[in-house]
């Protein structure tokens, strides 16, 4: 869903205009040509240099005028949404830029209507005097020879990375000669390959429902295009690492003959663009790029890595990866070699629509040894708080597997009552913390060396808590065990007095000092502290369980107090019967977890 189907725009109105208006009213940079839809760089000297030209329907952005500025467009043209623009609008384009000794070259994605209407321009204009070069774009895999011969395969996001390379090409030492920077072009296009997955159609302004809809909610599309032409649908949808090595198989794979298009040898160097096609978060779409980057299945790292909504969908719910062979494309041109495109992609711009910053290209040669995989135990063995107290290794153990497996057990519960009355996230948090845990248990090897010492594991379990658990949840949880660590590192000996008596005091003295939670606030506190206050009553573990289940019960009928949770209105907490508190239902299962069959 787009705001564009909802804000109500002035009757008449041209959206295409007014986003190219608000482009150029925000950036000093360029020009408009308003009447033409064509935004230039009027401070592109192009009397003394090849003009780059490119363009087709809006509905791409940044795609195409976002990518005028130095070293990149000089001008581009936008038609209407997902229509070329006209045979006019481009004309306009090459005679507000174009010198006709200089020559120009003009990119066009391969779709009819752009071909044909860039095409034409070129014929026109060259009967004028001007000198052109047509570069097509079609890097798009999923369409396969046999597919389509007539017309081909489709741009796609690698027209970003054409438009960059171009862009400064035609500002440096070597690229005077128009024949030469279009065959650079062409050579860019030949040996790059592009893929997108999506979870749904766009949505397009001004236009009701898309008369193509996936089936259910379990579904994806792998191979779709930019004007939402339907892919090969996938039901279920597949784990992340699972689609995206799927998407590097068509992408490389050599079995497959009909979409088999560039050639990537053992040791080849290559650039990598991840594209948010355009409803993507930034948050998912850098998820996404890390796990592109674990199941590269080629040997080298690339030598560059861009990131960013480069050619968009409007909306369309997904991302697709790009691949550009520089040995390969090197060896098909004569005057341009590998330091020479990484060079051009370096080059600086102040095009709005480049977003990826411009780094160092020394930064990138460092880049590609880093190695962000650090083996390490989750507490540091020399600052380790210790003690002289001795506990029963196996039997804590034991009960610790218990707790954090009964917690994960009901994670899925806890996680649907946080999603009614809270931010849905807590039981996400609670199952971090007890993974890292049970990770700990069976392999780290500082933490299973010390689980007879009760003060040294729950010292342990404390930096697991911090590092692994956000949230509210995490910080009270640090603050109590943090202070029970330091009450019972004054104890001479484990007991049941001895334990309440740390526990009422990490609670009293320890968290109470941090946090206004009480019972009756709706939070973990309404199972804590009937829990702690019955231990240090009747020292009888059982008859305090049963107090800390009646405290999370209650919780059903009480009004949030504290945290998110408080913002919420009353009636959700009525909900199924009563909605118990995820935290309070949280910390009840790590306690009945520990306490099981006693």
């Amino acid at each position: 869903m787009t705001l564009l189907k909802h804000w109500k725009y002035n009757k008449g109105e041209d959206i295409v205009v007014t986003q190219l208006k608000g482009l150029v009213n925000s950036n000093p940079a360029v020009s408009l040509i308003e009447s033409e839809k064509v935004v230039f760089n009027p401070h592109s000297d192009t009397s003394k240099k090849i003009t780059l030209i490119s363009g087709g329907g809006a509905g791409h952005e940044p795609l195409h005028a976002g990518y005028v500025g130095d070293n990149l467009l000089d001008a581009a043209v936008s038609g209407s949404v997902f229509a070329s623009p006209s045979t006019k609008q481009i004309m306009s384009a090459i005679k507000a830029k174009s010198d006709k000794e200089k020559g120009t070259i003009m990119v066009v994605k391969n779709y009819t209507g752009d071909i044909l209407h860039f095409g034409l321009v070129a014929e026109r204009a060259k009967s004028e005097g001007y000198k052109i070069e047509m570069v097509t774009v079609s890097d798009d895999v999923a369409v396969g020879r046999a597919q389509n011969k007539m017309v081909g395969r489709r741009g796609l996001a690698g027209t970003a990375l054409v438009h960059k390379i171009l862009g400064a090409a035609v500002n440096s030492d070597k690229g005077g000669d128009l024949k030469d920077v279009a065959d650079l072009g062409n050579a860019i296009n030949k040996n790059m390959v592009t893929l997108s997955a999506s979870l749904d159609r766009t949505s397009v302004p001004g236009r009701g429902e898309q008369d193509i809809e996936f089936n259910n909610e379990d579904e994806a599309e792998l191979g779709l295009g930019i004007h939402n032409e339907p892919g090969t649908k996938i039901s279920p949808i597949p784990n992340i690492d699972e689609l995206i090595r799927g998407m590097f198989e068509k992408l490389l794979s050599p079995e497959d003959k009909d979409r088999h298009y560039v050639e990537f040898a053992l040791g080849d160097e290559y650039v990598l663009l991840i594209n948010n096609i355009g409803g993507t978060s930034s948050f998912e779409l850098y998820a996404i790029t890390q796990h592109v980057i674990e199941n590269l299945p080629l040997s080298k790292r690339p030598k560059r890595i861009y990131v960013s909504d480069f050619v968009t969908s409007f909306n369309s719910p997904g991302f697709s990866i790009t691949l550009l062979n520089l040995n390969n494309l090197t060896k098909e041109i004569i005057n341009f070699n590998v330091d020479d495109v990484l060079a051009y992609l370096d080059a600086p711009t102040n095009a709005p629509g480049w977003k990826p910053k411009i780094y160092d290209p020394e930064l990138w040669t460092k880049h590609q040894q880093k190695d962000n995989k650090q083996v390490i135990s989750s507490t540091d063995e020399e600052n380790i708080v210790t003690s002289d107290l001795v506990i029963d290794e196996e039997e804590f153990s034991h009960r610790l597997r218990n707790a954090m497996h009964l917690l994960l057990d009901r994670e899925s519960k806890i996680t649907h009552y946080d999603s009614i009355v809270g931010d849905g996230d807590c039981g996400e948090t609670l199952a971090k913390g007890a993974n890292e845990i049970l990770q700990a248990l069976d392999n780290d090897y500082v933490f299973q060396k010390h689980l007879s010492d009760p003060v040294a594991t729950l010292y342990s379990i404390t930096e697991i808590v911090e590092n692994s658990m956000g949230g509210t949840s995490g910080g009270l949880y640090s603050i109590f065990l943090t202070a029970l660590v330091k009450s019972l590192k004054s104890s001479v000996e484990i007991n049941i007095e001895t334990v309440a008596e740390a526990l009422n005091s990490a609670m009293y003295d320890g968290l109470f000092k941090y946090t206004k939670a009480r019972v009756g606030g709706r939070t973990l506190v309404d199972t804590l502290q009937p829990f702690v206050d019955s231990v240090k009553k009747s020292g009888d573990l059982k008859e305090a369980l049963k107090s800390a289940q009646a405290g999370c019960e209650s919780t059903k009928k009480l009004q949030a107090s504290f945290g998110r949770a408080s913002y919420v209105n009353e009636d959700e907490f009525k909900a199924e019967g009563g909605i118990p508190d995820p935290g309070a239902v949280g910390l009840l299962a790590i306690i009945e977890g520990f306490l099981k069959d006693l």
